[in-house]
C-alpha cells in the first residue's frame, strides 16, 4: 500500500492512471469513472461538501426546541436556581439533589449523591448568544448549529487533503464525512451543539499540528495548543482530539519515540490544565448509570467499555444506530441478543481493515485515532450523535479500502477468501455511506421531531387547571422520568401555567402490578423488573444498591422497599400515603397511547394489572 520514500502518493496515483489509459482504450466506464476522480480530487471540493453537510441538514432548521432543549431554555431564560453559564450542570450536590427529590423533579429512587456537572463553557456562550439576539425563533439557533457543522466538514476535509494528499481518496473520505447521518442529532438538537463545536476546535488542532510537522511554522504549533484547548473547552468530547494528535505522533512522525511524544508537550500541558480545572471545579459525573467517570469509577468504566464500544461501532458502520443498546435494560435477553450482534459487528469490522492497517502507517493514524476517541465517548451511553470524531477516522479508512479493493495495485498479501468479502463488504460500505447517509440522516431529523412532539404532546395531557397547586400529581407508571415527569416542571414554567404542589412518580415503567393494601396504601410489585430500559438509570447507578426494608420519606409520602429481584432492584414496594387515595389532594393519573390519563387506584384488596406500554422514544 505504501509508496517507496521520496515518491509521493499523488505520483504513484498519476503513474498508475497513465498506465491504465495505455493499457486499454478509454470507454465510457473509465471516462465516468475518471471524471468522478477529477471532481473528489478537485481543490474546491472541500468547501462543496461543507455546503453539501448544510443542506442535507436543512430540515433541521424546523425542529424547534427538543427534549433537553427545553430544560436549558429554562435555565437561559433565568427560571429555576441556575445561572445561565451552568447551562450544563444539572445535578449538583446532596442538598440540592435532596429539594428535587422532595418536590419531585427526581424520582424517590434517585441518588441523592448524585452529580452532573460538565466543562461545556464555550458551548454555553454560543446559546447565550442565541438567547441574547433571537430567543424566541429557534430557526435562527439551529442555523448557527448548521454553521458550526459547515465549519466542522470543511476543516475535516482540509485534514484529509493534509494526510492523504489532493486525491480522490481524501475527497472521497470528505464526501462521505458530510453526508455521515450521525450529524443529525447535533444538527437538529440544539443541546447537542457542543459535539460540533469540539469537532470544529479539535479538527482544527489537529490540521495545524499535521500542517506542522509537514511545513514548519511555530505559529501553526501554538494555533494547534489553543485549538486543543477549545475543544476541550466546549465539551468533554474534545478529548477525543488527543487520540488523532497521539496517533499521528506514534504511527506518521518520524524521529524516535521519545521526540515526537515531546511534540506534543504543550498539548500535553494544556490536557493537564483542563484536569486540573475540571477536578478543581467539581466538574464530572458520578451516582448515574447513564454517565461514567472514568476517573472517579476505572474499574466501572473499564468493564463497560467493550459494549459500548461495540455499540458505537454499530452506529458508525451499519445502518442501525447506537442507541438500539437502550431499548432494554442490561441482564435482559434482549439486551444480550443486542450485544452480540454489536460484537459480532466488531470483529466484521476487524477482520475488514486489519490488513490494510497492518501495511499502511497512514491507515493505522486513522484506525488507532478513531479507536482511541470511542474512550471518552463511551462514558455516555451509546448514541450515535457522539460519532463526530469517531467518523473522522472511519471514513478515511473506508476511502482507503476503496482503493486498495478496486484501483490499486498495492494489495495486501491476503487470501482470495478476504478479497471476495473485502470486495462485497466495501461496496455495501460505499452505498451505506453515500447513497443511503444522507437518508439516514433526514430519518433521523424526523424521528427526533416526533419524539419531541410525542414530549410536548404528553406534557400538554398534564391537568393545569387551578386546583392542580393545591393537589400532588401522583403518576403510577410514567416511561421514564426525565421527559414525562422532570419536563412536567419545566414545560409549565415556560408556559406560565399552574403547577402541581408535587410530582410523584411511582415507577419507571414496565409491567406493574398494583395492589390495594389498605386505605391509604398500596403495594406495586414490578414481575419485568424495576428498570425496564438502561435508559431508566439515568439518575441511580447499578453500584448503588437498595437494601431490603429500606425507607424512603417524602412530604405527603412514604415509601418501603419490601423486596429485591435478583438484580438488586426493588421487586415490590409498599406506597403509603397520610390521606385516603380517594382524597381531592391527590391526583391519579397513568400513562397510556402516549398521554397521561385519569387513573383511580383499584378496590380494597384488589389487584390491577398495568402492561408494560411505550414511552416517547418508541
Amino acid at each position: 500500500m505504501e509508496p517507496p520514500d521520496g515518491v509521493s502518493a499523488d505520483h504513484v496515483e498519476q503513474t498508475l492512471r497513465a498506465d491504465a489509459e495505455r493499457s486499454c482504450p478509454a470507454s465510457m466506464r473509465d471516462r465516468v469513472a475518471a471524471g468522478i476522480g477529477k471532481a473528489l480530487a478537485d481543490r474546491r471540493l472541500p468547501l462543496v461538501v461543507a455546503i453539501l453537510a448544510v443542506v442535507g441538514m436543512l430540515p433541521a432548521l424546523t425542529g424547534g426546541w427538543q427534549l433537553d432543549d427545553y430544560f436549558q431554555r429554562a435555565t437561559l431564560l433565568g427560571y429555576g436556581d441556575s445561572r445561565p453559564i451552568n447551562t450544563f450542570i444539572q445535578y449538583i450536590d446532596r442538598a440540592h439533589n435532596l429539594s428535587q427529590i422532595n418536590f419531585g423533579t427526581m424520582p424517590w429512587w434517585g441518588s441523592p449523591d448524585l452529580h452532573q456537572a460538565f466543562l461545556r463553557y464555550a458551548s454555553t456562550l454560543t446559546m447565550m448568544l442565541d438567547y441574547r439576539l433571537w430567543p424566541n425563533h429557534p430557526a435562527l439557533m439551529h442555523l448557527q448549529s448548521l454553521l458550526w457543522l459547515s465549519a466542522a466538514v470543511l476543516v475535516a476535509a482540509l485534514l484529509y487533503r493534509e494526510v492523504l494528499g489532493a486525491t480522490w481518496i481524501a475527497g472521497l473520505a470528505a464526501l462521505m464525512y458530510a453526508l455521515d447521518g450521525a450529524h443529525a442529532v447535533p444538527a437538529a438538537y440544539l443541546a447537542n451543539r457542543n459535539a460540533l463545536i469540539a469537532c470544529c476546535f479539535g479538527f482544527l488542532s489537529v490540521l495545524a499540528f499535521v500542517r506542522w510537522r509537514k511545513h514548519g511554522g511555530a505559529r501553526t504549533r501554538w494555533l494547534s495548543v489553543l485549538m486543543l484547548a477549545l475543544a476541550l473547552s466546549a465539551g468533554e468530547m474534545g478529548l477525543a482530539t488527543v487520540a488523532y494528535l497521539f496517533s499521528y505522533a506514534l504511527t506518521i512522525d518520524r524521529d524516535g519515540i521519545r521526540a515526537r511524544l515531546m511534540r506534543l508537550l504543550p498539548h500535553g500541558g494544556v490536557l493537564g490544565a483542563w484536569a486540573s480545572i475540571y477536578r478543581l471545579g467539581n466538574f464530572g459525573s458520578h451516582g448515574s448509570g447513564f454517565y461514567l467517570d472514568p476517573l472517579r469509577d476505572p474499574l466501572g468504566f473499564a468493564g463497560s467499555f467493550c459494549q459500548r464500544a461495540a455499540f458505537l461501532l454499530v452506529g458508525q458502520w451499519s445502518p442501525l444506530p447506537a442507541e438500539m443498546s437502550m431499548a432494554n435494560a442490561p441482564g435482559t435477553t434482549a439486551f444480550f441478543h443486542m450485544s452480540v450482534f454489536s460484537f459480532v459487528v466488531a470483529a466484521i469490522v476487524a477482520v475488514l481493515f486489519i490488513p490494510l492497517v497492518a501495511r499502511d502507517r497512514v491507515a493505522r493514524f486513522w484506525g488507532l485515532g478513531a479507536l482511541l476517541s470511542l474512550i471518552p465517548i463511551a462514558a455516555v451511553g451509546p448514541e450515535n450523535r457522539l460519532l463526530g470524531f469517531v467518523g473522522l477516522g472511519s471514513m478515511a479508512l473506508l476511502a482507503q479500502l476503496t482503493q486498495v479493493v478496486f484501483i490499486s495495485s498495492f494489495v495486501p498479501p491476503v487470501s482470495r477468501v478476504w478479497k471476495g468479502f473485502a470486495w462485497a463488504a466495501t461496496l455495501l460500505l460505499l452505498l451505506t455511506h453515500v447513497v443511503a447517509a444522507p437518508l439516514l440522516g433526514i430519518a433521523r431529523i424526523d424521528y427526533q421531531a416526533n419524539v419531541s412532539s410525542r414530549m410536548e404532546r404528553a406534557m400538554a395531557s398534564v391537568p393545569s387547571d387551578p386546583r392542580i397547586a393545591s393537589q400532588d400529581l401522583v403518576l403510577i407508571n410514567p416511561r421514564d422520568h426525565i421527559y414525562l415527569v422532570t419536563a412536567i416542571w419545566t414545560v409549565k414554567q415556560l408556559e406560565n401555567l399552574p403547577m402541581p404542589r408535587h410530582l410523584r412518580a411511582l415507577s419507571s415503567g414496565g409491567t406493574l402490578e398494583v395492589t390495594r393494601v389498605g386505605p391509604r396504601s398500596l403495594r406495586v410489585r414490578f414481575p419485568g423488573g424495576f428498570f425496564p430500559t438502561a435508559f431508566s438509570r439515568f439518575v441511580r447507578s447499578q453500584n448503588d444498591c437498595f437494601s431490603p426494608g429500606e425507607h424512603f420519606e417524602l412530604p405527603g409520602l412514604s415509601i418501603v422497599v419490601e423486596a429485591l429481584d435478583a438484580q438488586g432492584d426493588p421487586a415490590q414496594v409498599l406506597y403509603e400515603f397520610p390521606v385516603p387515595l380517594e382524597d381531592p389532594s391527590l391526583r391519579w393519573m397513568r400513562w397510556q397511547d402516549g398521554v397521561y390519563v385519569p387513573w383511580s387506584p383499584p378496590a380494597l384488596d384488589q389487584t390491577e394489572k398495568l402492561p408494560s406500554v411505550s414511552g416517547i422514544f418508541g
